[in-house]
C-alpha cells in the first residue's frame, strides 16, 4: 500500500477517515458511509447553529445567557466553554471568565437560548438552516446539543467543508469563531489534562500551544476543530488548506490518545 493508503494506521475496530481540501474529498479509508456517533463533535453544529442566528440578527455575542448561566455571563462566554457552568447539571458553577470549564451544559444552553431567540425549535433549526441547505442527509441530529448526533464521515466532511469555506455565515464572524476567546484561560482538556492557555474560539477548539493534544505538533496553531469521547475529530489546519474527519466504533480511550497526534501529524505530512 502506499503512503496514502494507510494513514489512519491499524485500529482494533471500525473506523473511517477523510481528509479534505477546498475542493471537497482528496482520500479516504475505512467505513465512509457507515454511521457512527459524533458525540461532541455534535458541538460544533450546535454552535454553527447559534452563529447563524447571530448572523441574521436574532442573537448577539453580547446577550446574556439567561437565568440557567451565572450572572454575567453571554452567549460568547456559552459558545467559548468561558460561562462558569460546570461540565454537567449537578455540578457547582462558578463566575464567568474564571476557567475554561468545558461544558455539555453549557452547550445545552446556548442550545435553548437559540431556541428562545428564532421561535425555532433548535433541533428544527439546525436541520432547516444547516443539514438541510448543505445537503446533509447522512447526519442526524436527535438528542443532546453537546453530544447528540450521529452521522457518517462523508455526511461530516460536507460540514468540514463548510467550515474551511463557509457559505452560511460572512467571512468576519468565521475569523472571530476560529479565534481564541478569552485567551489567558486555562482549564481541563478532556482527556490531556489540565492547559495554561486552554484556547477555545466560538464553539471550535483552537490547537494552540496545548500539550499534550490529540493534533500533531506541526499543525499550525491556528488549527481548528473538536474531538468526541465517542472517538470522533474534525480538524482544520488553514496553513496548509487541509481538513480531516475521522470516526470510529469505539469511545475514546488509549488507544485513541496513543494513536491521535501520530497520525495526524501523518495526515498533514502526506498531503503539505
Amino acid at each position: 500500500m502506499s503512503k496514502r493508503e494507510q494513514l489512519r494506521g491499524t485500529w482494533s475496530f471500525d473506523t473511517a477517515l477523510i481528509v479534505t481540501d477546498p475542493s471537497g474529498i482528496i482520500h479516504q479509508e475505512g467505513r465512509v458511509s457507515q454511521r457512527f456517533e459524533l458525540a461532541s463533535v455534535t458541538k460544533l453544529l450546535s454552535a454553527y447553529g447559534a452563529l447563524i442566528a447571530i448572523e441574521r440578527g436574532q442573537l448577539s455575542l453580547s446577550d446574556s445567557a439567561g437565568q440557567r448561566a451565572p450572572a454575567g455571563a453571554t452567549i460568547r462566554h456559552l459558545l467559548s466553554h468561558a460561562s462558569g457552568l460546570p461540565f454537567e447539571q449537578g455540578y457547582l458553577a462558578q463566575k464567568p471568565e474564571r476557567h475554561r470549564v468545558y461544558s455539555n451544559l453549557g452547550i445545552e444552553v446556548l442550545g435553548e437560548r437559540v431556541a428562545q431567540a428564532t421561535g425555532v425549535a433548535f433541533h428544527e433549526y439546525v436541520n432547516r438552516e444547516i443539514l438541510m441547505p448543505l445537503g446533509i442527509s447522512e447526519v442526524t441530529f436527535y438528542g443532546s446539543a453537546a453530544w447528540g448526533a450521529h452521522g457518517s464521515a462523508f455526511g461530516v466532511a460536507k460540514l468540514l467543508h463548510e467550515w474551511m469555506r463557509p457559505t452560511l455565515i460572512c467571512q468576519a464572524l468565521h475569523r472571530m469563531a476560529t479565534t481564541c476567546q478569552f485567551p489567558d484561560l486555562d482549564g481541563v482538556l478532556p482527556g490531556y489534562g489540565r492547559q495554561k492557555h486552554n484556547c477555545w474560539g466560538l464553539g471550535f477548539e483552537l490547537r494552540g500551544h496545548k500539550d499534550p493534544h490529540w493534533l500533531g505538533p506541526d499543525h499550525s496553531p491556528r488549527s481548528y476543530g473538536h474531538f468526541g469521547q465517542a472517538g470522533s475529530f474534525v480538524w482544520i489546519d488553514p496553513s496548509v488548506d487541509l481538513g480531516a474527519v475521522f470516526l470510529g466504533a469505539k469511545p475514546y480511550g488509549e488507544e485513541h490518545r496513543a494513536k491521535w497526534s501520530e497520525m495526524n501529524a501523518r495526515i498533514r505530512a502526506a498531503f503539505r
